[in-house]
């Protein structure tokens, strides 16, 4: 939903009951203040449940329902491009093409195998290095199924990177697929 429409300068972070305070300090670092975004409003008030009384990032707010009333108030809205584990193997073999792979798991997983010619940045890491990679580059976040590279691409968005992309399916469907 997020690749398909968001704020710009929003960030995608997923909801899980268990584990939403957990995402959001993984992805944001603290002080920003959180305003909550969800098309459905059951789960933009059990997240808002969930975030409470947060101080690291305090929640400001909930807006539920869908982005197109933003669009349709004249307000600008964004994408998140969905790169194809097929597209991604065509243009990692590409002579000329200058794509950058960012892995955003954990060096564990990392150690278990990885794509060659990635750099690993895992999620935590990637609001702080960002200012590292260069913006005027093509750059496409995989993670294991592509929950964590959208949420680092839509960071990377954030920063002023027009070329961020995600894999969704991750490493995983990479592996189904023989690359």
């Amino acid at each position: 939903e997020f690749a398909s429409s968001h704020i710009p300068g929003s960030i995608n972070v997923v909801f899980s009951r268990k584990s939403l305070p957990e995402r959001i300090a993984t992805a944001i670092p603290p002080g920003p203040s959180i305003v909550l975004l969800s098309g459905e409003e059951d789960v933009a008030e059990a997240a808002a449940e969930v975030l409470q009384g947060a101080i690291r990032n305090p929640l400001q707010g909930i807006v539920t329902g869908n982005v197109e009333a933003w669009g349709d108030a004249g307000l600008a809205l964004a994408k998140l491009p969905q790169v194809a584990v097929e597209t991604l193997w065509q243009r990692l073999n590409a002579p000329h093409d200058e794509l950058m792979l960012v892995d955003v798991r954990e060096p564990f997983e990392w150690e278990l195998g990885y794509i060659d010619g990635a750099l690993l940045i895992p999620l935590g890491e990637i609001w702080q290095r960002a200012c590292t990679l260069d913006q005027r580059r093509d750059i496409v976040l995989i993670c294991e199924e592509g929950i964590r590279s959208s949420t680092a691409a839509s960071i990377l968005l954030h920063h002023g990177f027009p070329g961020a992309g995600n894999v969704p399916g991750g490493i995983g469907d990479w592996l189904t697929a023989n690359y």
